[in-house]
């Protein structure tokens, strides 16, 4: 639970930059909602969520890729204990490597990670054009 609540403590960087894509969403939107009548739960879902979208896609990709390079807190917290109960792929493959010598055994830990990032990575690329929107797309603003 520790470590759950220490990654939910760092979720300030990917805050700032939802409150910077907020900024960014143009006021005569939220006008033009309210003129025509619009409650706020039909701008949120018809607005702000749309126009968050290309932020929403970053953070995604970005905090997927930090979620598996999580090091530094079972590290330093437990070392992979008790019982390894906080051991990590990235910690395992730390101890691999520079515990137990075993070199190539880790990089073959490594060249995993590396593939299994690529692919999350890729199917995320390939669902954004389902739900990701854009200002510049036809249609768009």
């Amino acid at each position: 639970w520790t470590l759950v609540l220490l990654a939910a403590w760092q979720f300030g960087s990917p805050m700032l930059i939802f409150l910077a894509g907020l900024k960014q969403i143009p006021i005569r939107l939220y006008e033009s909602a309210a003129i025509d009548g619009a409650s706020w739960w039909q701008k949120f879902f018809h607005i702000t969520i749309p126009m968050l979208t290309p932020v929403i896609f970053f953070n995604v990709v970005m905090q997927t890729i930090r979620l598996f390079m999580m090091f530094t807190q079972a590290y330093i917290i437990t070392e992979g204990g008790p019982i390894d109960s906080t051991m990590v792929y990235v910690l395992y493959l730390f101890k691999q490597a520079f515990q137990y010598s075993s070199m190539g055994y880790a990089s073959a830990l490594a060249w995993i990670l590396l593939i299994i990032l690529s692919v999350m990575t890729f199917l995320i690329f390939k669902s954004s054009s389902y739900w990701v929107f854009y200002e510049n797309e036809e249609g768009g603003i």
